[in-house]
């Protein structure tokens, strides 16, 4: 009987390691000893890191958005909708229910069900705030900004961790520069809330960031986290008793882990799943491995994270199947390009053992940053390289 593999979330780490264990079990996969299904309640791939460009009119929406079974590789059984929505996780009987109500069992599976965005344990934060977060919220923060014309713009993250931990950073950067460039940022007081001290929680970038932030007359108010919003007299309060008041609040929402995950009691109080920091299996379950979002690893939930992490989740699973591969590692790996500006970058490359040092921002490093987001589609997704 076939070896199944379940991939229990779609996005951009469950296409890529899909596409990753196709290509290390091609043989396998051929002969029909091994069958690779990918469970996703959506056929719509939103390719997230842009969402950023698009809040600031540098990109255009629509070219965010594929449908995921054309980047799965044709012999990936994909299940979307009813038959793709994970209604829970057995670990201890080797199964997957889905929405549909069937049930599917797996002799490996491979977590990659992402975050959920917990706006509402915020009270009026989801009414107030703009965001480029979401997609739909992305295109109505570039109409916003495109219709202001001074005042105080108030950038919050409300809770550690989240996705993309430089995203904002970013934001208040390009935003500088957005307004600079419309003529209008002498109007406009820019204010940068983080909840803990500093900008940035590794040192080395906080002290980087902190001198760029200085530079650009951006206020920071730090630690600052948020407990309410106030949407009719645009207030935003803080745990620690600070009220400001804005004209614009751009929101990085709270994260959690998928629902799902709680419902399968299979996560933390905020549903990250316990995964060995090196082997990337969920701890005490030898045959289930978890990536990108999903994890409690102490790294940035970023897609660059889920392409390093995507090596090792392949590799290991194939190694499991066909043997004498050998056990790869994952070093805690990732490489986060920094937009400093509308047309500037740098970046920060880190791992479990090695610690970032920023470049000077410039212009090749921005259009590094372009040139990843547009290969995105045709080689990492894929699986290319």
């Amino acid at each position: 009987m076939a070896k199944r593999i379940i991939i229990a979330g779609g996005n951009v780490a469950g296409t890529i390691v899909a596409n990753r264990l196709v290509q290390k079990l091609e043989h396998e996969v051929n002969r029909g000893d091994v069958e690779i299904v990918a469970l996703n309640k959506s056929d719509e791939h939103i390719y997230l890191p842009g969402q950023l460009l698009v809040g600031f009119g540098l990109e255009t929406p629509g070219e965010l958005v594929r449908k995921e079974s054309e980047l799965l590789d044709p012999r990936i059984k994909f299940l979307h909708g009813e038959k793709g929505t994970i209604s829970k996780i057995d670990v201890a009987n080797h199964s997957v229910q889905t929405a549909d109500g069937a049930s599917h069992n797996y002799d490996y599976l491979v977590i990659t069900t992402g975050v959920d965005y917990t706006w509402d344990e915020i009270p009026g934060y989801r009414s107030a705030a703009h965001t480029v977060y979401e997609y739909d919220a992305a295109i109505k923060m570039r109409e916003a900004l495109e219709k202001f014309d001074g005042g105080t713009i108030v950038v919050n993250t409300a809770k550690l961790p989240h996705r993309c931990p430089v995203a904002p950073l970013e934001v208040t950067l390009i935003l500088d520069d957005y307004l600079r460039k419309r003529g209008i940022r002498d109007k406009t007081k820019i204010i940068y809330t983080y909840p803990v001290q500093g900008v940035f929680g590794r040192p080395i970038t906080n002290k980087f960031m902190l001198r760029l932030f200085e530079q650009r007359g951006i206020e920071v108010h730090s630690p600052f986290t948020v407990t309410s919003v106030d949407p009719s007299n645009k207030v935003i309060e803080s745990q620690e008793g600070e009220k400001l008041k804005f004209d614009m609040l751009i929101g990085i929402p709270p994260n959690m882990g998928a629902k799902v995950i709680e419902d399968s009691g299979i996560g933390d109080r905020r549903r990250w799943i316990p995964t060995d920091k090196f082997t990337l299996r969920m701890k005490d379950h030898s045959n289930v491995y978890v990536m990108g979002d999903a994890t409690d690893l102490p790294v940035s939930k970023a897609g660059s994270t889920a392409d390093f992490e995507s090596y090792v989740v392949a590799h290991n699973v194939a190694n499991d199947i066909k043997g004498n591969l050998g056990v790869k590692h994952y070093g805690g790996d990732v490489l986060c390009y920094i937009a400093t500006g509308t047309d500037q970058a740098t970046y920060i490359r880190f791992s479990y053992t090695m610690n970032e040092s920023p470049p000077p921002p410039s212009y090749v490093h921005w259009w590094g940053k372009i040139m990843y987001n547009k290969m995105y589609w045709t080689v990492t997704a894929k699986a290319v390289v």
